[in-house]
C-alpha cells in the first residue's frame, strides 16, 4: 500500500466516479481502475465500490478503508510540517511560473522573499499550465504562476491575479504590413503560445517566424532595432516606451493565476509567497 493509492482511492469516493477521479488525477482511466483493483487484491479486501445509477457508491468495508485512509494522509501531511518546524533546516518551495512571468519572478519576487526567509529554498521551474496542474496534483509543486483561458479552477485553490487581453506590439518606426513581417514567439507547448497561435490564424498574420522566446528584455529590444512584431501581454506593454499597438480584428483574453490543490495544508511560508506575488502584481 502506497500514499499515491490511498489519494486515488479517496479521490475515486470524492467523485464517484473513475472517469471523473482519472481527470482530477491526470492519470488514464485504465490505470486508475487497476491501482484500484491491484489495492483489492494485494490487501485481500472485499471490493470497496459498488456501482449503482448514481455512479461508484462506497461499500460498508469502503467507508471504513477511506475514513483511514483520509486520517493517514492527514497524519502525513501533518508530520511533514512538524518535522520541518522542529529541525529548523532549510527547505524547498517547489514554484511553477509560466514561461513568460520569469523575469517578473525572478526581479521582484525572489529577492524580497528570500530576505524575509533566508531559510526557505525556491524552487522555481518554468512550465505550462498543464503540466503544472499534473505535478501540483501529484504533489511535485507547492504552487503555481499560471497563464490560462479560464479564471476559476475547481481542483485548485486559486487567486486571480490579471485579466486582460493581448496586443500585437512593434516599434514606434516600425511600417509596413504587420500581417507579413516577421514576426516573435513564445516557445511551443504553452498556452501562451497557443494563444498566440490563435491571434495569428484569426488576423491572416503569415510573417515567418524570427525567433521563440518569452525573454520579454529581448523581446523588447528586437522590436525597438528590427521592422517586427510580437504578441505581448498588454500589462507588460503599457510599461514599455518606443512601442507601437497595432490593429486587430479580435480580442484575445486571458487570465494570470495562483493555484495550489486544495486538499494539502499550505505552511505560513507558502501563505506568505502568495500575498507578496499579489501585492507586487
Amino acid at each position: 500500500m502506497e500514499l499515491k493509492q490511498l489519494n486515488y482511492i479517496v479521490t475515486i469516493a470524492e467523485e464517484k466516479s473513475l472517469t471523473r477521479a482519472a481527470e482530477k488525477l491526470f492519470v488514464s482511466k485504465p490505470a486508475l481502475s487497476l491501482q484500484l483493483s491491484r489495492l483489492e487484491k494485494e490487501e485481500g479486501l472485499p471490493p470497496l465500490f459498488s456501482r449503482t445509477k448514481n455512479g461508484l457508491v462506497l461499500t460498508d468495508a469502503g467507508r471504513i478503508y477511506v475514513n483511514g485512509a483520509r486520517t493517514i494522509l492527514n497524519l502525513n501531511e501533518k508530520a511533514n510540517l512538524a518535522a520541518r518546524e522542529l529541525t529548523e533546516q532549510k527547505f524547498t518551495l517547489r514554484i511553477a511560473v509560466a514561461p513568460v512571468g520569469e523575469t517578473f519572478f525572478l526581479t521582484r519576487v525572489l529577492p524580497v522573499f528570500h530576505r524575509k526567509y533566508p531559510n526557505v529554498k525556491l524552487d522555481m521551474q518554468l512550465r505550462n499550465a498543464n503540466d503544472a496542474k499534473e505535478l501540483l496534483m501529484h504533489r511535485g509543486l507547492d504552487l503555481a504562476l499560471i497563464i490560462d483561458s479560464q479564471a476559476e479552477f475547481s481542483l485548485f485553490h486559486s487567486t486571480l491575479l490579471a485579466e486582460d487581453a493581448v496586443v500585437l506590439a512593434a516599434g514606434e518606426e516600425f511600417q509596413g504590413d504587420p500581417r507579413r513581417a516577421p514576426i516573435i514567439l513564445p516557445p511551443p507547448e504553452t498556452y501562451w503560445r497557443a494563444t498566440c497561435d490563435t491571434l495569428r490564424a484569426k488576423e491572416e498574420i503569415q510573417g515567418d517566424i524570427l525567433c521563440e522566446t518569452s525573454n520579454h528584455p529581448a523581446i523588447c529590444c528586437l522590436l525597438h532595432s528590427l521592422p517586427v512584431t510580437a504578441p505581448m501581454l498588454s500589462r507588460l506593454f503599457i510599461r514599455e516606451k518606443g512601442l507601437r499597438q497595432l490593429p486587430l480584428s479580435y480580442r484575445y483574453p486571458y487570465y494570470i493565476s495562483m493555484i495550489r490543490p486544495l486538499n494539502r495544508q499550505a505552511p505560513p511560508e507558502l501563505l506568505a509567497l502568495e500575498e507578496l506575488i499579489a501585492a507586487e502584481f
